[in-house]
């Protein structure tokens, strides 16, 4: 780690040989211009390197830029007056980021699907009983006892065990809820290396993916994508309304298996795998994804009194989906609780260990539903929000995915209002992602460009500051420096969107807590989920009025826990079990049922809320 010192501020910070000067100056509020992302392309973030080496490109005889320059030792840097202006003391105040919460593999794989290797004995004319009882006897051995067989391993049996000698490799499945071995397929010779399985978080936005060996747990890729499924409808009601056309719910089932199938398929030629290689699937998704994956009818969903078909799912094969794998290859999904409350969650806590924990925790999902959990493992009382794809750049005029050249954070200076921006991989700026849309949110309110009601101060005289086709907005890259030929802006009905989907979230967090007589100063920990929670920035969060203004330090980020609850529940036989218990636990509450849902959404739809004595760290 380097100390960097930043001039005219006198702001020492420490940061390491791997971070550029302008990340470091982002993550300290100190503002330097930029429009290119951090590609180097705009040559507005000149510094002056005053001491200390650095790697990095000169231009203009003496400047640096920002953007491209890693520091090589301890430095003394100065910001010139063309690069900044900003000299308001709240923004020279370093941003404390909230701690990772780390939860390691603690011990070696016991997954529910393992391979057993075996070389049995032939028969003689003194030991001449069944092939199967040959097994059976060698299994108890192994302290496997009846496990549960079909005709059709019966009928390929004689056949496998001749073919390599009696030397024969067992797919073996074991369903700890019923303490039950089932035998899935019979190999010749030894296969027992060829066992991998795939996690997969089925989101309504986006599909994760890891590739694992089940041997050793060791993640051999990953992968991430669109739901295809957008296509037919941006959020889980739209999907379900397509599912009500002729063949529409088997149109939205097949777009998503192809879809998953296609990304494994990415997965295995990049690590040179094969389809016969995987032996298990591991689905966590919310209750209406996992309803359109096995085509079940999702209409009773959404209509009161909202019942799934089912909230626990039988174990399947995946040729049974139409999927492109062998004949044993099996898919696990995790139960869900309610309508709403789905198995990314149930796997989400699971994987949080929230439940096994004494500490009054409050779980919160940053995806397009907005899935928050509340409790310990005394107790857990949930409620789902529909916050919308604003948070994943759906609804936005130039909202996308977080990308290469997604525009991921914002700083904008309080005098001249420039934009300082920083994009994923520093390339040239092609849109906002969701921790950029909170950043960009978070500052026009506070330099005071837009009020308390999201509106744009209409008094301002500024070129970023216009009114468009769409109504009035903030330009925040001319079209020169983007990656798209036109100017990215944020618009008033962007910001709206964005504020209803933090008011519903905050407000379903105030329900929860008053329904067993808790306030937010109660709470001991708060756990971001998701993988765009991981990146927010929580003080930005906290000025939108996103999350409630309580002390740092009992943040914690947790990153994607629905693909971890289904990696889990991969690699650990308990883990299914696990996540029944949760389902047995919760609590649902409807919230579009619940009394004074309503009264505090409405007071949530202001920056960052009518109430401002909750939110007294927050100034502009």
């Amino acid at each position: 780690m380097f100390k960097i010192k930043f001039l005219p501020y006198n702001l020492e910070v420490f940061a390491s040989p791997e971070e550029t000067i302008i990340e470091i100056a982002m993550r300290c509020g100190i503002h330097i211009n930029a429009s290119c992302g951090g590609a180097g392309a705009c040559n507005k973030c000149k510094i002056i390197i005053e001491e200390g080496k650095v790697k990095g490109e000169v231009i203009d005889n003496n400047f640096y830029k920002a953007c491209q320059t890693f520091p090589l030792s301890d430095l003394r840097v100065r910001i010139p007056v063309e690069s900044y202006i900003d000299k308001r003391a709240e923004f020279l105040k370093p941003k404390k980021k909230a701690s990772f919460l780390s939860k390691e593999i603690e011990k070696l794989p016991e997954p529910p699907f393992k391979k057993l290797y075996l070389k049995l004995q032939p028969p003689t004319i003194e030991e001449n009983f069944s092939d199967w009882i040959r097994i059976k006897y060698t299994l108890e051995k192994e302290k496997i006892l009846n496990p549960e067989l079909n005709i059709n391993i019966l009928r390929k049996l004689p056949y496998v065990l001749r073919e390599k000698n009696f030397e024969i490799t067992l797919n073996l499945y074991y369903d700890l809820r019923k303490d039950r071995y089932y035998l899935i397929d019979i190999e010749s010779g030894n296969k027992v290396s060829q066992n991998l399985g795939v996690a997969v978080d089925l989101g309504t936005t986006t599909l994760q993916l890891e590739l694992i060996d089940l041997n050793t747990g060791e993640v051999l890729a990953s992968i991430s994508d669109y739901n295809p499924q957008i296509s037919y409808g941006e959020d889980v009601i739209s999907r379900i309304e397509f599912a009500k056309r002729k063949d529409g719910l088997k149109i939205l089932a097949n777009s998503v298996k192809e879809k998953i199938g296609f990304l494994i398929d990415e997965m295995l030629k990049a690590t040179k795998k094969n389809f016969d290689s995987i032996n298990l699937i591991s689905v966590a998704g919310n209750t209406v994804m996992s309803h359109l994956f096995l085509e079940l009818e999702p209409k009773y969903l959404r209509e009161y009194p909202y019942t799934p078909v089912t909230t626990e799912f039988p174990l399947i094969f995946a040729k049974e989906l139409g999927l492109p794998f062998k004949d044993s290859t099996l898919i696990q999904l995790a139960p869900c609780k309610a309508s709403y409350m789905g198995g990314d969650i149930v796997a989400g806590i699971v994987a949080s260990r929230m439940a096994e924990e004494e500490p009054l925790t409050l779980f919160i999902d940053l995806g397009t539903n907005g899935e928050i959990v509340l409790g310990n493992r005394e107790f857990l009382i949930c409620a789902s929000c529909s916050a919308g794809p604003a948070f994943e750049g759906g609804g936005i005029k130039n909202g996308i995915r977080a990308v290469s050249g997604a525009i991921e954070a914002v700083n904008i200076d309080p005098i001249t209002f420039e934009p300082m921006i920083l994009t994923i991989n520093k390339k040239p700026p092609k849109g906002i992602c969701g921790s950029g849309i909170i950043s960009l949110l978070a500052n026009l309110f506070k330099v005071g460009i837009i009020n308390k009601a999201g509106k744009f101060v209409k008094n301002i005289k500024h070129p970023r500051i216009r009114e468009g086709e769409e109504g009035w907005e903030y330009v925040v890259v001319w079209k020169e420096d983007s990656a798209i030929g036109e100017d990215i802006v944020f618009t008033e009905n962007d910001i709206e969107n964005v504020i209803r989907a933090k008011g519903a979230i905050f407000a379903g967090c105030q329900i929860l807590l008053e329904s067993v007589g808790l306030t937010f100063e109660d709470l001991e920990r708060i756990y971001l989920a998701g993988t765009f929670g991981n990146y927010i920035d929580l003080e930005e969060a906290i000025t939108i009025g996103l999350l409630p203004d309580i002390p740092r330090e009992k943040f914690f980020f947790l990153g994607n826990t629905s693909l971890e609850g289904a990696k889990l529940a991969l690699l650990y036989k308990e883990t299914l079990l696990k996540m029944e218990k949760v389902v047995n636990m919760m609590t649902n509450i409807e919230l579009s049922v619940y009394p004074k849902y309503m009264e505090y959404y409405m007071a949530a739809l202001f920056l960052p809320h009518t109430d401002e004595m909750l939110f007294p760290s927050v100034k502009t």
